[in-house]
Protein backbone atom coordinates (compact mmCIF):
# COMPACT_ATOMS: atom_id res chain seq x y z
CA UNK A 1 0.00 0.00 0.00
CA UNK A 2 1.05 3.57 -1.20
CA UNK A 3 2.20 6.03 2.06
CA UNK A 4 0.92 9.07 0.78
CA UNK A 5 1.37 12.79 2.57
CA UNK A 6 -1.86 13.56 4.88
CA UNK A 7 -2.39 17.84 4.69
CA UNK A 8 -4.94 18.85 6.80
CA UNK A 9 -5.73 23.00 6.91
CA UNK A 10 -8.22 25.29 7.98
CA UNK A 11 -8.00 26.83 4.60
CA UNK A 12 -8.97 25.12 1.08
CA UNK A 13 -6.94 27.15 -1.18
CA UNK A 14 -3.87 26.38 0.97
CA UNK A 15 -4.43 22.58 1.14
CA UNK A 16 -5.05 22.63 -2.37
CA UNK A 17 -1.95 24.87 -3.40
CA UNK A 18 0.05 22.49 -1.14
CA UNK A 19 -1.20 19.29 -3.18
CA UNK A 20 -1.02 20.21 -6.45
CA UNK A 21 2.72 21.36 -5.55
CA UNK A 22 2.59 18.28 -4.49
CA UNK A 23 1.13 15.83 -6.81
CA UNK A 24 1.93 18.30 -10.35
CA UNK A 25 -1.33 17.32 -11.89
CA UNK A 26 -2.33 18.31 -15.59
CA UNK A 27 -5.43 19.59 -14.50
CA UNK A 28 -6.41 21.33 -11.09
CA UNK A 29 -7.63 19.31 -8.35
CA UNK A 30 -11.08 19.55 -7.29
CA UNK A 31 -12.67 20.83 -4.76
CA UNK A 32 -14.78 17.70 -2.44
CA UNK A 33 -16.74 17.64 0.69
CA UNK A 34 -15.10 14.65 1.75
CA UNK A 35 -11.40 13.06 2.22
CA UNK A 36 -9.60 13.34 -1.09
CA UNK A 37 -6.98 10.48 -1.87
CA UNK A 38 -4.64 11.53 -5.01
CA UNK A 39 -1.79 9.79 -5.97
CA UNK A 40 1.00 10.81 -3.46
CA UNK A 41 -1.19 13.03 -0.92
CA UNK A 42 -4.36 13.08 1.30
CA UNK A 43 -6.47 16.22 1.46
CA UNK A 44 -8.31 16.82 4.50
CA UNK A 45 -11.47 19.28 3.92
CA UNK A 46 -11.51 22.28 6.84
CA UNK A 47 -14.83 21.29 7.63
CA UNK A 48 -13.49 17.92 9.37
CA UNK A 49 -11.32 20.33 11.46
CA UNK A 50 -14.52 22.93 12.39
CA UNK A 51 -15.90 19.76 14.11
CA UNK A 52 -14.46 18.06 16.83
CA UNK A 53 -16.24 15.10 16.41
CA UNK A 54 -14.90 14.87 13.02
CA UNK A 55 -10.89 14.70 14.44
CA UNK A 56 -10.78 10.74 15.04
CA UNK A 57 -11.76 10.81 11.10
CA UNK A 58 -8.59 12.77 10.63
CA UNK A 59 -6.61 10.62 13.12
CA UNK A 60 -7.24 7.57 11.64
CA UNK A 61 -5.86 8.36 7.98
CA UNK A 62 -2.57 8.63 9.59
CA UNK A 63 -2.58 4.67 8.61
CA UNK A 64 -2.53 5.44 5.08
CA UNK A 65 0.34 8.55 5.22
CA UNK A 66 3.32 8.56 5.64
CA UNK A 67 3.73 12.01 6.95
CA UNK A 68 1.33 14.77 7.97
CA UNK A 69 1.62 18.50 7.35
CA UNK A 70 -0.21 20.72 9.36
CA UNK A 71 -1.05 24.01 7.50
CA UNK A 72 -1.57 27.23 9.22
CA UNK A 73 -2.50 30.34 7.60
CA UNK A 74 -1.13 33.73 7.77
CA UNK A 75 -2.87 36.11 9.01
CA UNK A 76 -4.80 34.03 11.34
CA UNK A 77 -7.55 35.21 13.27
CA UNK A 78 -8.90 31.92 14.81
CA UNK A 79 -7.33 28.85 16.47
CA UNK A 80 -8.46 25.45 13.81
CA UNK A 81 -6.46 23.00 15.86
CA UNK A 82 -7.21 21.84 19.83
CA UNK A 83 -3.58 22.14 21.44
CA UNK A 84 -1.32 19.20 20.91
CA UNK A 85 -3.19 18.15 18.10
CA UNK A 86 -0.05 16.31 16.28
CA UNK A 87 1.10 14.28 19.73
CA UNK A 88 -1.70 12.02 18.53
CA UNK A 89 -0.18 11.53 15.31
CA UNK A 90 2.71 8.45 14.98
CA UNK A 91 3.64 9.32 11.67
CA UNK A 92 5.96 12.51 11.44
CA UNK A 93 4.39 15.54 11.70
CA UNK A 94 5.57 19.19 9.54
CA UNK A 95 3.52 22.68 10.52
CA UNK A 96 3.57 24.44 7.58
CA UNK A 97 2.62 28.86 7.79
CA UNK A 98 1.18 30.18 4.65
CA UNK A 99 1.08 33.58 4.10
CA UNK A 100 -0.39 35.37 1.38
CA UNK A 101 1.88 38.88 2.32
CA UNK A 102 5.11 39.05 0.66
CA UNK A 103 6.38 41.14 3.68
CA UNK A 104 6.10 39.21 6.87
CA UNK A 105 8.19 40.64 9.95
CA UNK A 106 9.92 38.18 12.39
CA UNK A 107 8.08 39.24 15.11
CA UNK A 108 4.65 37.70 12.50
CA UNK A 109 6.33 34.76 11.97
CA UNK A 110 7.62 34.05 15.57
CA UNK A 111 3.83 34.29 16.41
CA UNK A 112 2.79 32.12 14.11
CA UNK A 113 5.77 29.52 14.76
CA UNK A 114 4.27 29.66 18.57
CA UNK A 115 0.91 28.45 17.00
CA UNK A 116 2.68 25.86 15.47
CA UNK A 117 3.88 24.50 19.17
CA UNK A 118 1.30 24.94 20.61
CA UNK A 119 -0.40 22.18 18.00
CA UNK A 120 2.68 20.22 18.77
CA UNK A 121 4.72 20.65 15.12
CA UNK A 122 7.87 21.91 17.06
CA UNK A 123 10.38 19.79 15.39
CA UNK A 124 9.89 20.82 11.41
CA UNK A 125 8.45 24.19 10.64
CA UNK A 126 8.59 26.14 7.70
CA UNK A 127 7.27 29.58 6.60
CA UNK A 128 6.00 30.11 2.92
CA UNK A 129 4.72 32.33 0.71
CA UNK A 130 2.02 31.20 -1.03
CA UNK A 131 3.21 33.43 -4.24
CA UNK A 132 6.49 32.04 -4.31
CA UNK A 133 6.64 29.15 -6.44
CA UNK A 134 10.42 28.38 -5.97
CA UNK A 135 10.27 28.85 -2.42
CA UNK A 136 7.14 25.80 -2.70
CA UNK A 137 9.28 23.66 -4.73
CA UNK A 138 12.34 23.93 -2.42
CA UNK A 139 9.77 22.56 0.41
CA UNK A 140 8.08 20.04 -1.47
CA UNK A 141 11.70 18.49 -2.18
CA UNK A 142 13.00 19.06 1.57
CA UNK A 143 9.23 16.98 2.61
CA UNK A 144 9.69 14.26 0.06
Amino acid sequence: MKKRILIIGPNRQHVQAIAEAIEQPERPIRKVANIMYTNDTILVPSSYLESPWMHKHIISMQQKASKVLFLVPYPNRKRSYPPNFAHVFQVPVIGVVISEIEKTTLAEQRAEKRQLEEIGCSKEQFFLHLDNIDEIKDFVEKIR
